[in-house]
């Protein structure tokens, strides 16, 4: 009788470590694994935060820090930076203010960011970035740029689609 319990005792034990080191073990492969693969990669975005090398940069990948420096290191926030996107400018390369990009990739923090820096809103495109966030379905960065621009914005273009839509506005911009 007690070799049977002093069986099933051990063959409990062994399915309990069984249960309990499998798990522990795994991991411990899986972290060996992946910091390996670190290592070998440095650059991955999975452990770095991919370099920008322009504030248009900065503001597409939403990376509010890094725009922010670009600012402070003396770009002006309403100059034009030349931006490029396969949908929004139908791959072609177009001269927009910061707070147009902003808007077009529903940057609210980046937008922000550029009206405490004093971006204007003088040149008609800028003047329609309310426009182009509502129409990309950005409501919330469309609402902030209504809210701080100083005069009465005209009526949004209607009939406009997501394809090259920001080209849309700068190609009818004086």
């Amino acid at each position: 009788m007690k070799t049977i319990a002093h069986a099933q005792l051990a063959r409990r034990t062994r399915v309990l470590l069984l249960l309990m080191g499998t798990p522990a073990l795994l991991t411990a492969f899986g972290m060996g694994a992946l910091e390996a693969w670190r290592v070998r990669q440095p650059e991955s975005p999975l452990f770095a935060t991919p370099f920008v090398y322009s504030l248009a940069d900065a503001i597409e990948r939403d990376d509010v820090q890094r725009a922010y420096d670009f600012i402070r290191a003396g770009q002006n926030p309403s100059d034009l930076i030349p931006v490029h996107h396969p949908v929004l400018t139908g791959g072609r390369t177009v001269l927009v203010s910061p707070l147009v990009w902003a808007a077009a990739m529903n940057s609210k923090q980046a937008a922000l960011m550029l009206l405490g820096f004093g971006a204007r809103m003088d040149r008609a495109t800028d003047s329609q970035a309310a426009c182009l966030a509502e129409a990309l379905g950005n409501a919330e960065v469309a609402d902030l740029l209504r809210n701080y621009h100083a005069k009465p914005l005209l009526a949004c273009p209607e009939g406009r689609t997501r394809d090259r839509l920001l080209l849309s506005f700068v190609d009818e911009s004086p």
